[in-house]
């Protein structure tokens, strides 16, 4: 073989070299992979451990019901993960569990802490419920609960509608009227109050402890009529059984029994 031929002849196939290389890169691939998935599955269960439970539950502003009832409600008596706390959730499951609760704001403070602020219902009136005893309502005629005797209350009367039960948890819209009425009575005669009745027009009538009864007529305009019903209790001397007309403000009427 001549030199130039030589020089020209092909170079030896670096085949294994490749291969060496490409299994390098397969190895520490794999080996990273690995690593990340070992750090994230240990993350993932320190996230998840009693390092990071919600060990510590703060109640405020209950009032009807018990922090423990509260909590057991809320699904938190059992220390769940932070990360598994969801404030919406929780708030819901309260507020369907207990009459008296009208909200709940759960905020959550890392590590350990979830608060639960709680915003009750607020009676305005009694209605009979079944067999006869008196049951506390707000303005939204939600069933909250026995009326107790330390309650001073005005009992609202109304014409149930049909198909309605006194177990049910809210009261129809017949009661509406009646229960706007109950909700911002002045404080200047609200304690004489002793009955709310709304006639089945929807018609409100006031029955005082006197007895006196103001005609309100439609709960509307009860600025104006409140002021009425305040001046002629204070300055109008009215008879047992005495009905007066406040219906239209500024021209009420009195009538005798």
């Amino acid at each position: 073989m001549s030199a130039a031929h030589a020089a020209h002849a092909p170079r030896a196939p670096r085949a294994p070299k490749v291969r060496r290389r490409r299994r390098r890169w397969l190895v520490a691939a794999t080996v990273t992979v690995g690593a990340l998935v070992g750090v994230s599955a240990a993350g993932y269960a320190a996230l998840h451990s009693r390092l990071l439970a919600a060990t510590t539950v703060i109640v405020t502003g209950e009032r009807h019901e018990t922090p423990h009832q509260l909590i057991d409600a809320s699904g938190l008596a059992s220390a769940p993960s932070m990360l598994s706390v969801d404030p919406g959730l929780i708030a819901a499951r309260v507020e369907r569990t207990f009459p008296w609760v009208a909200s709940v704001t759960v905020t959550q403070h890392w590590p350990h802490t979830v608060s639960m602020a709680v915003t009750e219902r607020k009676a305005v009136a009694e209605v009979l419920g079944a067999h006869g005893a008196l049951v506390l309502v707000d303005v939204s005629g939600r069933r909250l609960g026995p009326a107790a005797p330390r309650e001073v209350l005005p009992r609202l009367e109304y014409a149930p509608a049909p198909g309605e039960v006194a177990s049910s948890s809210t009261l129809s819209t017949a009661a509406v009227p009646g229960l706007l009425v109950a909700a911002t009575l002045p404080p200047a005669f609200a304690t004489q109050v002793a009955v709310i009745q709304v006639s089945a027009s929807g018609w409100v009538t006031l029955h005082l402890t006197t007895p006196v009864s103001f005609v309100l007529g439609p709960a509307s305009d009860l600025g104006a009529k409140y002021e009425d019903v305040a001046a002629v209790i204070a300055r109008t001397t009215l008879h047992v059984g005495d009905v007066v007309d406040v219906s239209v403000p500024q021209a009420m009427t009195v009538t005798g029994p």
